[in-house]
C-alpha cells in the first residue's frame, strides 16, 4: 500500500503514485483508500476529504471520470451525513 498520508496538492499525488486505472472511479475506491490506510505503518491514517482527492488525481491523470459521489465528498460531515 503505497502512502497517501501526507498528500498536499496534486504533485504531492503523482510523486507517491496513482491508482490503477478505471474506466470509472467511485466511493468504493475511496473507501477502499480509507481501510488500507489502516494497515501501512505511517503515523496518521487517510481522512475522506484526502482519500477522494487522490481518486479525483487518479481520474485526471488516466482521462478518466469519477462519480458524483466523489466529487461530492469535501467534509467529513458531508461523508458521513
Amino acid at each position: 500500500m503505497k502512502d497517501y498520508s501526507k498528500i498536499e496538492v496534486y504533485s504531492d499525488v503523482e510523486a507517491v503514485g496513482f491508482l490503477p486505472k478505471k474506466n470509472k472511479y467511485t466511493m468504493r475506491d475511496v473507501n477502499n483508500l480509507l481501510v488500507n490506510s489502516l494497515f501501512i505503518d505511517t503515523d496518521r491514517t487517510l481522512d475522506p476529504t484526502r482519500a477522494a482527492f487522490v481518486v479525483k488525481c487518479s481520474a485526471v491523470y488516466h482521462k478518466t471520470t469519477y462519480s458524483k459521489a466523489v466529487g461530492n465528498v469535501s467534509e467529513i460531515d458531508d461523508y458521513l451525513a
